[in-house]
C-alpha cells in the first residue's frame, strides 16, 4: 500500500512543507500580539483609565508594532534577509514604532504592584514594554543570534524594572525581573528554534539537491566512461575486420565473406552493449573478453598469447580486469604496430591476481596516449574502485600494462575458457606474417 501523500498535501511534502508550517506558525504567533495587550486593559479598567489621547495611541502603535513585527519575521525567513534599502527600512521603522509604543506606556501608563505582582495584574506599564519587547526580540530572531538576543531581553528587563523601581520602589522588583525577563527569553527562544529548524531543513533539501546532481554527473562520466570503451573497442574491430575482408575479396578469398558475418555480429553486439551501457546493467566477463581479445588480435595480424588460468574472483574484480582486457587490447589495435600481444593472468602469493598485458610495437607518438589518455585514466579509476592497482611502463619497444586486484573470497569456481589458450594460434602467425611480408 502506497502511504505516500497524494494530491494537495503532496505538495506540501518535504522541505516545502516545513516551510509553509514554520512562516504559517510565525505569522499566527506574531498576530496575536494584540491579545497580549488585554492584559493591560485589564488592568487600566481596575484602576483609573488613561485619556482617549493616550488610548488611542497605545491602540495604533500596538497595531502598527504588529504588523511590523509579521513583516519583519516574514522578511527575516528570506534566503537573503534584509539585503535591500527597502527591507532596511522596515527594520528602522519597527526599531521607531517600538521605542515610541515604550516611551508612551512608561510616560502615560501607571505601574503599581497589586497584590499579585508576579503575572502583572495591576502593572499596565510592565506589561506594554515587555510584550513590546518580546515580540520585536522574537520578529528578529532569524536575524541575529541566541546570545545577543538575551543580553537584548536582559536589557529589556532592566526598563521594566526600572519603570516600576522609580513609581512603586521595593515591592516585588526580583518577582517582576524574574517573571519579564523568563516571557521574553521564552518568546525568543521559541522564534530561534523554529528558525533553526527550518534553517536545517534548507541545508538538507541543498543537500540532497547537491546529491541529485552529483548522481546525475557520476551516471554521465559512467556512461562516457563506457561508452569509450563499448565503442572504441567495437569500432576497431569492425574497421580491422573490414579492411581484412576487403584485402581478402581483392584476392577472391572465400574467406572474406566469413569476416563482413564477423562484422556484422561485431556490430550488433555493440549495438546491443550500447544499449546496456545507457540501461546501466552491462557487466564485462573476463573469460570472454579474452577470447573476445584473441580474435581481435587475430584479425590484426597481431600474434596473441593468453598465459595462466582465469582464476575464480569476486564479480567486481572481474569486471575491472575485463574492462582492462578490452580497453588495452583496443590500444593495441589503434595505437601500435605490434607483431605480438600476450596476456598473462598470475595468481600472486599473497591471494591477489595480476594481469599483465605486454606488446612490442609501441609508437613513440601513442605510447603517451596510451598512458596518460582517458582510456587508461579511466581503467585506473575501475581497478582503484575495488582496491587494486594498474601501472603502464614502457621499455624501447615494448609496452606492459599491469593491473592487479586483492584477494578476496571467491564465490564458486568460474568457467577457465579464458586460460584455454596457452599457445600461440597458428592462424595467428600466419596472419601476422602476412601482414609484415
Amino acid at each position: 500500500m502506497d502511504r505516500r501523500p497524494h494530491g494537495p498535501l503532496r505538495t506540501m511534502a518535504g522541505a516545502r512543507g516545513v516551510e509553509v508550517y514554520t512562516r504559517c506558525t510565525m505569522y499566527s504567533f506574531a498576530l496575536n500580539e494584540p491579545f497580549f495587550y488585554l492584559l493591560a486593559v485589564a488592568a487600566l479598567a481596575r484602576g483609573e483609565p488613561p485619556t482617549p489621547a493616550v488610548a488611542i495611541a497605545v491602540a495604533v502603535l500596538a497595531v502598527a508594532h504588529t504588523g511590523l513585527c509579521t513583516l519583519t519575521a516574514h522578511l527575516g525567513l528570506g534566503r537573503d534577509p534584509f539585503a535591500t534599502r527597502a527591507q532596511r527600512a522596515v527594520l528602522v521603522a519597527l526599531g521607531a514604532v517600538s521605542v515610541a509604543l515604550v516611551l508612551v506606556a512608561l510616560v502615560a501608563l501607571p505601574s503599581t504592584s497589586g497584590d499579585r505582582h508576579l503575572w502583572f495584574e495591576n502593572d499596565p506599564r510592565s506589561v506594554v514594554v515587555t510584550v513590546v519587547a518580546a515580540f520585536t526580540l522574537a520578529a528578529l530572531s532569524a536575524v541575529h543570534t541566541m546570545g545577543r538576543l538575551t543580553v537584548a531581553a536582559a536589557g529589556a528587563t532592566a526598563v521594566v524594572v526600572a519603570a516600576r523601581a522609580v513609581s512603586d520602589p521595593g515591592s516585588g522588583l526580583i518577582g517582576l525581573a524574574v517573571s519579564a525577563f523568563a516571557i521574553i527569553l521564552f518568546s525568543v527562544a521559541s522564534f530561534r528554534l523554529t528558525v533553526w529548524i527550518l534553517l536545517v531543513v534548507r541545508e538538507l533539501d541543498a543537500a540532497r539537491q547537491v546529491s541529485a546532481r552529483l548522481a546525475v554527473a557520476e551516471e554521465r562520466l559512467r556512461i562516457a566512461r563506457d561508452m569509450h570503451d563499448v565503442v572504441g573497442r567495437a569500432l576497431s574491430a569492425v574497421a580491422v575486420k573490414s579492411e581484412l575482408a576487403a584485402a581478402l575479396a581483392r584476392r577472391g578469398d572465400d574467406r572474406a565473406a566469413d569476416e563482413m558475418l564477423e562484422v556484422r555480429a561485431l556490430a550488433q553486439d555493440s549495438l546491443r552493449e550500447v544499449r546496456g551501457v545507457v540501461a546501466g546493467y552491462r557487466a564485462p566477463d573476463l573469460a570472454t573478453e579474452l577470447a573476445g581479445a584473441r580474435s581481435v588480435l587475430r584479425a590484426a595480424g597481431i600474434a596473441a598469447r593468453v598465459v595462466g588460468e582465469a582464476p575464480a574472483l569476486a564479480a567486481p574484480h572481474a569486471e575491472a580486469l575485463a574492462w582492462v582486457v578490452r580497453e588495452a587490447v583496443t590500444n593495441v589495435v589503434r595505437h601500435s604496430d605490434a607483431r605480438e600481444c600476450m596476456l598473462r593472468l598470475v595468481r600472486l602469493s599473497d591471494g591477489g591476481t595480476e594481469l599483465r598485458i605486454v606488446n612490442d610495437g609501441v609508437v613513440p607518438a601513442a605510447s603517451g596516449t596510451s598512458s596518460d589518455g582517458s582510456g587508461i585514466a579511466g581503467l585506473r579509476e575501475r581497478v582503484e574502485a575495488v582496491g587494486g592497482t594498474l601501472t603502464a611502463d614502457g621499455d624501447g619497444d615494448r609496452f606492459t600494462l599491469t593491473a592487479r586486484v586483492p584477494a578476496t573470497d571467491p564465490p564458486p569456481a568460474v568457467a577457465r575458457e579464458a586460460g584455454a589458450a596457452v599457445v600461440p594460434d597458428p592462424y595467428a602467425l600466419q596472419a601476422a606474417g602476412e601482414r609484415n611480408a
